[in-house]
């Protein structure tokens, strides 16, 4: 069971999505959920011996934070009705931007929800910076929630994209509590055939799910001319599945954004929740 939920609140039209999610997970799970804005402050002009002071820094700090404040009040009359224990406060960010200054409210969370992309044109750069501090620095797992996607909890359907490495059974063994609740999961290997050598170690993580009760099934796909994401989305919607559960830059960060990678693209792509570890 999860017990502390934290959501970054980004500024995004996606966020509405998210904390409805996060709230039924919340309720789920009898959890604590920690709702966080965040305020982008600028830095103080240095030079070689102190800060100097912006004559202008003042009133910019206060009209910030009185936009903070403004927001955290129309988050807590939303979140009034809610039943879960919750609470909700503004970070202030200034000497690092606000989604690295949040990854550091995180270490004490089971789990970080943050709005996603959902093939959208717009907001990308922006989410894809939250999504990177919060998976990268946190320590934590990330619950990327598309908009207009929020399952209904329990899943009745799950699907592991199942690579041999350290961030994907990362990614497995932080979401058991989501798969322990699943009616079927599915671990599915994009690969080659029969031959492919991450089917050995597939077998032993479904034999390792279904020790734990949980209602596992081997799928092993053929990538054909599409890139694994594109196969992985395209199987989970034919599929039905309502949470994919996959490891985060299992490549170089710069590589996957500027070359193109799963995470990338599913980061970019997935119309349904996407449960990243790293």
């Amino acid at each position: 069971m999860y017990k502390d939920l934290m959501i970054a609140m980004t500024g995004d039209a996606g966020d509405a999505d998210a904390l409805r999610l996060a709230v039924k997970l919340a309720a789920r799970h009898s959890a604590r959920l920690a709702v966080l804005e965040s305020v982008d402050l600028p830095v103080p002009i240095g030079h070689a011996w102190d800060l100097v002071p912006d004559p202008t820094c003042g009133a910019v700090y206060e009209e910030l934070r009185e936009h903070g404040q403004q927001r955290l009040a129309d988050l807590k009359n939303r979140l009034d009705d809610e039943t879960v224990s919750w609470d909700a406060r503004v970070v202030e960010a200034l000497y690092a931007d606000a989604p690295h200054t949040v990854a550091r409210e995180a270490f004490d969370a089971d789990v970080c929800v943050l709005a996603g992309i959902g093939g959208r044109a717009h907001g990308v750069a922006a989410l894809h910076a939250w999504f990177t501090a919060l998976l990268l620095e946190s320590g934590r797992p990330l619950l990327v929630v598309p908009p207009n996607s929020g399952p209904a909890l329990p899943l009745r359907r799950a699907m592991i994209a199942w690579q041999p490495t350290r961030q994907t059974t990362r990614a497995v063994h932080d979401a058991l509590p989501l798969l322990a609740e699943a009616g079927l999961v599915e671990l599915v290997v994009i690969g080659q055939g029969d031959d492919d050598p991450a089917l050995d170690s597939a077998r032993r993580m479904v034999a390792h799910l279904v020790r734990h009760s949980i209602p596992t099934d081997l799928v092993s796909l053929r990538g054909g001319d599409r890139d694994v994401a594109a196969a992985l989305l395209d199987y989970a919607e034919r599929s039905g599945v309502q949470l994919l559960v996959a490891g985060g830059y299992g490549h170089s960060r710069l590589r996957e954004w500027v070359l193109g990678g799963v995470t990338r693209e599913l980061l970019q792509s997935a119309q349904l929740p996407v449960f990243f570890g790293h």
